[in-house]
């Protein structure tokens, strides 16, 4: 397997990328064995994403999967976004080949940090 048409729409057309002025939770994570980081921005109202911007830096399938996640998790709950799994973001770009699923992982990991940031800031613990 290589690379689904999902995932290269998403390399070559990017959703979401960017800063947000004034978010209400920020999250990074970092793959260290290759230096993938992506960076996530939330906007939450009555306790739901209701904007997902993202910053990222790595390979294609890294931006790919921050694309795409930025799309499925707009909307969600923040305490469901604590709790993303990197399959979730892996099926939504209609998989990953072995040696690249550490763009999955990187994304979960920086959108959970972005919504426990959120929940912090309220007082709530994951």
């Amino acid at each position: 397997m290589r690379y689904s048409p999902t995932l290269i729409d998403h390399f070559l057309n990017p959703r979401n990328a960017g800063l947000m002025r004034e978010p209400d939770g920020v999250g990074e994570d970092e793959y260290a064995g290759c230096g993938d980081l992506a960076r996530f921005f939330l906007r939450v109202r009555e306790g739901r994403a209701i904007e997902v911007r993202f910053q990222t830096y790595g390979c294609g399938p890294t931006i790919a999967a921050a694309s795409v996640a930025s799309e499925i998790m707009a909307g969600r709950a923040v305490e469901d976004l604590a709790h993303v799994k990197a399959e979730a973001i892996e099926r939504a770009l209609d998989g990953l080949p072995d040696d690249r699923k550490h763009a999955a992982d990187v994304v979960a990991g920086a959108l959970r940090a972005a919504a426990r940031h959120c929940l912090s800031r309220r007082g709530r613990d994951v």
